[in-house]
């Protein structure tokens, strides 16, 4: 584990938090959505190349022990945030909750299935993919493959219609591998340079950038684009723990925090339409705190519970 890292998971997971969280006059972020959806694919394959790289090239990985930690790690969570959904709001299972429940949600272009049910569990469908082709790509990462993957990429992205952008752009797997990735070419270059000194302040200001020029963007590339060009070199740099921003991430409490972006983000936007629900009016920053530390101490409960029950 690299703790700046998994410190860093809070971070993007409360982006996505409040990317749907909207009361009175605390408007969504909707940039933070984005911004942390690109984050967790790119850190994906980053962090999965740089642990299980060495067993695919020395030929002693395990795709079964590999996909089943993968599992333990979100399925079991995954099925109970859809029963609480079916419980809550008294849905019949269909087909959409068949393919839920499958982790296949995403590969269907349209909302009424990708975002059904529990809907960030979208995320867990594409990732699905990601998980399965990781060992086969990683043998296969060569110039060639990273020509294609971008030609590729520039062409869904120029020739996708504005109309399905959500469908293809935000959620579609064989797309939101390209996160993935880059995230693993990182990677294989990580490693072979140092970062100077100061430039963690400099990617904070980055990234602040990015989300503040977020509604000015063209819609396209404001998906994942807009922010590869800071989160890539973010992850890249923090992953050294060289500067003072890594020193405060590296704290027990930030890796405490960063343990729960799982079960966080997978509760969390049904945890605030539940809150929202049943606490009586009152004004949207003690809403928005109280819906953060419900969520966190649901979160942390969940981590405790599964965590024992599976030997995470």
């Amino acid at each position: 584990m690299i703790a700046t890292l998994q410190s860093l998971r809070f971070v993007f997971v409360m982006l996505i938090f409040l990317s749907h969280f909207d009361y009175k006059d605390i408007h969504a972020l909707d940039a933070g959505g984005d911004c942390g959806v690109a984050f967790f694919f790119l850190l994906s394959g980053f962090v999965l190349s740089l642990g299980y790289g060495p067993q695919i090239s020395e030929g002693s990985f395990s795709f079964g022990r590999f996909l089943k930690r993968r599992l333990l790690k979100c399925y079991p969570l995954h099925i109970l945030c859809l029963l609480l959904f079916l419980i809550v709001s008294r849905s019949a299972i269909d087909g959409r909750v068949i393919l839920n429940a499958l982790l296949l949600q995403s590969w269907v272009p349209d909302a009424d299935y990708y975002f059904s049910c529990n809907s960030v569990s979208w995320f867990l469908s594409s990732l699905m993919f990601c998980y399965l082709v990781f060992p086969s790509v990683y043998r296969r990462i060569s110039p060639a493959l990273t020509l294609t993957v971008l030609a590729a990429g520039i062409a869904i992205y120029l020739l996708v219609p504005y109309s399905r952008v959500n469908a293809i752009l935000y959620v579609h797997p064989l797309v939101r591998f390209i996160d993935f990735y880059l995230g693993m070419l990182l990677a294989r270059y990580y490693g072979r340079w140092t970062s100077p000194r100061g430039m963690e302040p400099l990617l904070l200001v980055g990234l602040l950038f990015a989300l503040a020029v977020y509604p000015m963007s063209d819609e396209k590339f404001r998906n994942a684009p807009l922010f590869w060009l800071v989160l890539i070199p973010m992850i890249g740099v923090f992953a050294q723990q060289r500067g003072w921003l890594s020193n405060l991430l590296k704290s027990r409490p930030m890796i405490f925090l960063g343990s729960l972006s799982m079960p966080l983000y997978l509760t969390h936007q049904m945890l605030i339409a539940i809150v929202r629900h049943h606490l009586p009016d009152m004004p949207a920053m003690w809403m928005l705190t109280m819906c953060v530390l419900i969520s966190l101490v649901v979160s942390w409960g969940a981590q405790i519970i599964f965590s024992r029950l599976f030997r995470l």
